[in-house]
């Protein structure tokens, strides 16, 4: 469950596109998150054990080391085994879904991200997450 206990989750996005992670802050803060950011695979890692955000918007293509592996060493610490991961790609490739879930993410989106995407992977993510009682962060 996640440990935003009725008040604003902090979603981690992991992007290597600055335009595409401020994109997604502005949209995220918007509908009341926090958000905190990383430019590559690794940074991803270390702001997650650091900050243990309670949703994580993983992109699969980034240096340093890519989102499936980023993943996998996010996972591979019990205090974020529960952190749902949604992996985000702008590749729909043969096997993609199975390999972001066999990495241990929850599911995956494609950008560009349709109309409500977003939304609808954090109301599916963290089901216990209020948007009409949600205020932005300051």
């Amino acid at each position: 469950m996640s440990q935003f206990g009725g008040g604003n989750p902090t979603v981690l996005v992991a992007e290597d596109s600055e335009d595409t992670r401020q994109v997604l802050s502005l949209e995220l803060r918007h509908r009341g998150c926090r958000v905190i950011t990383a430019a590559d695979g690794r940074e991803a890692v270390e702001t997650a054990l650091v900050a243990r955000p309670d949703l994580i918007l993983m992109d699969l293509h980034m240096p340093r080391l890519d989102g499936l592996a980023a993943t996998a060493q996010i996972r591979a610490h019990s205090e974020l085994d529960s952190v749902p991961i949604i992996a985000v790609t702008a590749f729909d490739t043969y096997g993609i879904r199975e390999a972001v879930l066999e990495a241990g993410c929850q599911e995956y989106m494609l950008k560009p991200l349709a109309p409500g995407a977003l939304e609808r992977a954090i109301r599916s993510a963290l089901p216990g997450f209020d948007f009409n009682d949600a205020e932005a962060p300051s």
